[in-house]
């Protein structure tokens, strides 16, 4: 709810330790990170679905894994199975809710894709430059869902197994990672794609 409430406040903050690990990667990724730090308010609506997707997802799952690697039993297997389907049933609604939202941002910036292939940006970099937008996305949602979760977890595990750092597998780690970059890229580049497929004139004549 915090996160939901703060939208832009957070997101703006968190724009910078991402924006830093893309910079050294090319003009189309500083261009996307300048983007994403100029527009924090469009961008929180897509980053806050993600980030609650995986603060809630990590922070479940690291219950039953934890509490298997310490004692050898996540819980009942009834019990473990409601608590993953509940949880799939509500990052599926948050992730198409956040590609929704990634889809629309682009979709809106039709009118600056057709200026910048006017001044002579090529196609393939404007594509780099919304993958690069949905990379710096998905970190902003990993890096605060992941201290969300960490906060989250922290006070149930120390008195519970003596320590509150939690046991993830490397399989969950990367699906963690992986689909949220997933979704980011594919919401954001398509809608980008499809606007690349008209002239860049007649898109301007258009809007």
């Amino acid at each position: 709810m915090g996160v939901g409430l703060l939208g832009a406040r957070i997101i703006g903050p968190a724009a910078w330790p991402a924006s830093a690990v893309v910079r050294p990667c090319g003009s189309s990724a500083r261009l996307a990170m300048l983007n994403v730090r100029s527009q924090t308010r469009r961008f929180a609506a897509a980053v806050v679905p993600l980030v609650l997707v995986v603060a809630f997802g990590l922070t479940k799952i690291a219950l039953h894994t934890t509490a298997e690697h310490r004692t050898g039993s996540s819980g009942g297997p009834g019990e473990v199975w409601l608590d993953y389907a509940g949880t799939a049933l509500y990052a599926s609604f948050a992730a198409i809710g956040s590609a929704n939202t990634l889809a629309m941002i682009s979709f809106e910036r039709r009118r600056e894709v057709a200026l910048l292939r006017v001044i002579g940006t090529l196609p393939g970099q404007l594509r780099a430059m919304a993958a690069w937008e949905a990379t710096v996305v998905s970190l902003m949602a990993l890096l605060l869902g992941g201290a969300i979760s960490l906060a989250t977890l922290a006070p149930i595990l120390q008195p519970a197994f003596g320590s509150p750092v939690p046991y993830l597998p490397w399989t969950v780690v990367a699906g963690v990672v992986g689909a949220p970059l997933t979704l980011a890229v594919l919401s954001t580049v398509l809608p980008v794609q499809s606007a690349l497929r008209r002239r860049p004139v007649a898109a301007l004549r258009a809007t």
